[in-house]
């Protein structure tokens, strides 16, 4: 008796297992390894994706911006999750919080989740100084390979180991302190913050790789 009860226990056991691989093969993979990844992300100055894409912030003051990822289901406010991050230092992000350091325009705002990033642009108001930014050598096309060193003046005295230089594409220029290096083709916007204070100054410039 003891002996037949253990084999129903056996087939039991094998039925179980049977099924629970069965689930496994015919349920759907998962993007990613156990990450829910968005298929996009947006960010704008209202909530589940409403709003604008573009904002404009006063010195001194606060904009909230929200990040909406979407999902094959939805979308889902990720602002409190999400990766935050700015171009220049004369607006600084926590949490989708842009607050304005400085008077600046071409501000980027990028929040990103799992890889999938999106992005705001916008200009801080206030009393800003005028950044003027030149390089060598001078010009707005560069060829793919070279670098170039950049400098900034501020009211005529160099501020150029004061200011922060950024590319809005690594895949075209990286910086390092005020050289930047063209590793690929295509346009890219080089841009100069200073801050000294509550006041910024800023300047950019649009370039082409070639």
């Amino acid at each position: 008796m003891r002996s037949f009860e253990r084999k129903l226990s056996r087939i039991a056991l094998l039925v179980a297992l049977s099924l629970i691989l069965t689930t496994i093969l015919t349920t759907p993979a998962c993007t990613g390894f156990f990450v829910n990844q968005p298929d996009s992300l947006t960010v704008t100055t209202g909530a589940n994706g409403g709003g604008s894409s573009s904002f404009m912030v006063a010195q001194g003051s606060t904009v909230k911006l929200f990040a909406t990822a979407t999902y094959s289901d939805g979308n889902k406010d990720v602002s409190g999750t999400a990766t935050w991050q700015s171009s220049t230092p004369c607006a600084t992000v926590s949490g989708g919080n842009v607050k304005g350091v400085g008077a600046i325009t071409g501000v980027t705002i990028t929040a990103t989740l799992n890889g999938v990033a999106g992005s705001a642009t916008g200009d801080v108001t206030g009393n800003g100084q005028g950044l003027l930014i030149s390089s060598v050598p001078n010009g707005t096309t560069f060829t793919n390979g070279t670098t170039a060193t950049f400098s900034a003046t501020l009211n005529g005295t160099d501020v150029t180991n004061s200011t922060t230089w950024t590319s809005s594409s690594s895949a075209v220029a990286t910086f390092a302190n005020n050289v930047a290096t063209f590793v690929g083709a295509g346009p890219a916007t080089i841009t100069g913050s200073y801050v000294n204070g509550s006041t910024c100054a800023g300047a950019s410039e649009n370039i082409t790789v070639q």
